[in-house]
C-alpha cells in the first residue's frame, strides 16, 4: 500500500510544489512588512496567507477527488485497478493519501499563518491583545477554553469531518461510474449523489449529536466521522469489485 500511496503523491506533486512556491512568496511579502515595520504591509501579508490557507486546503482536497474521478473515467488511469494488488489496497491508498495530503497541508499552512500572527503582534507590541482576542474567539466560536487538549480534539473533529467529506465524494464518483458508466452526464449524476449522501450524513450526525455537549459531543463526532468514512470506503471497494465497468 505504501508504494501505491507514493504513486498517488507523485501524481499530485506539481500542485504541492506550486502551493509551496506561493506560500514562500507570501512569506517574503509578510516579512518585508515586518522588517520595514509597516503595519499595513504586514497585515495584508497575513490576510493573504489566511485566504491562501483556505484556498490551498480546498485545492488539495478537490484535486484528490478529481484525480479519483479521472481514475474511473479514463481507461489508462483505470489500469491502476488491474495491478497485482487488492482493490482494498488500491482504494485504501487513495483515501489515505488524500487524508494525509489534507492534514499535512493544513498543518503546514496553519502553523505558518499562526506563527506569523504572533510575529506580527510581537513586532508591533500587540501580543497581549492577540492572545486575549484568540481566547475570546475560541471561547465564543468553539465553546472551549484555551487548553491544548481541547484545541487538539476540536481540530481533530474539523479535520476528520473534512476528510469524511472527501471520502464521501469519492463514493459518489463510484456511484456515478456504476449508474452512468459511459454517459456524459456521469459527473452531474455523481455530484447529485454526493449532495444527497452528504446531506444524509450531516443530518444523521446532527441527530446523534444534538443532545450531547463538550468532550462527549466531540468524541462521538470523531467516531461518527470514522464510521461514515469506513462505510464509504467499504461501499466504494464493493462497487469497484462488483459493479463498475469502464
Amino acid at each position: 500500500m505504501l508504494k501505491l500511496m507514493k504513486y498517488e503523491f507523485r501524481k499530485q506533486l506539481f500542485t504541492k510544489l506550486a502551493l509551496l512556491v506561493i506560500l514562500l512568496l507570501l512569506e517574503c511579502y509578510f516579512f518585508y512588512g515586518v522588517i520595514i515595520k509597516s503595519e499595513e504591509t504586514t497585515f495584508k501579508g497575513e490576510m493573504f496567507l489566511t485566504v491562501f490557507a483556505f484556498a490551498a486546503i480546498l485545492l488539495v482536497s478537490f484535486e484528490c477527488v478529481f484525480t479519483f474521478y479521472n481514475d474511473l473515467k479514463t481507461k489508462q488511469s483505470y489500469m491502476l485497478f488491474l495491478v497485482p494488488r487488492s482493490t482494498y489496497s488500491v482504494v485504501g491508498a487513495k483515501m489515505l493519501s488524500a487524508m494525509l495530503q489534507i492534514v499535512l497541508s493544513g498543518l503546514l499552512i496553519g502553523a505558518v499563518a499562526f506563527l506569523d500572527a504572533f510575529i506580527m503582534a510581537a513586532r508591533f507590541g500587540e501580543l497581549q491583545q492577540l492572545l486575549n482576542g484568540l481566547q475570546t474567539v475560541l471561547r465564543e466560536l468553539f465553546q472551549l477554553d484555551v487548553s491544548v487538549s481541547r484545541i487538539a480534539v476540536k481540530l481533530m473533529v474539523i479535520v476528520l469531518s473534512w476528510v469524511t467529506f472527501v471520502i464521501v465524494a469519492m463514493l459518489s464518483i463510484t456511484f456515478g461510474a456504476t449508474l452512468m458508466a459511459n454517459s456524459k452526464l456521469r459527473g452531474v449524476v455523481s455530484f447529485i449523489i454526493f449532495i444527497v449522501l452528504d446531506v444524509a450524513a450531516t443530518k444523521g450526525k446532527g441527530l446523534v449529536l444534538e443532545s450531547l455537549h463538550g468532550y462527549t459531543e466531540d468524541i462521538v463526532g470523531i467516531l461518527l466521522s470514522l464510521l461514515i468514512s469506513a462505510a464509504a470506503y467499504m461501499a466504494t471497494v464493493w462497487m469497484l469489485k462488483k459493479k463498475v465497468c469502464v
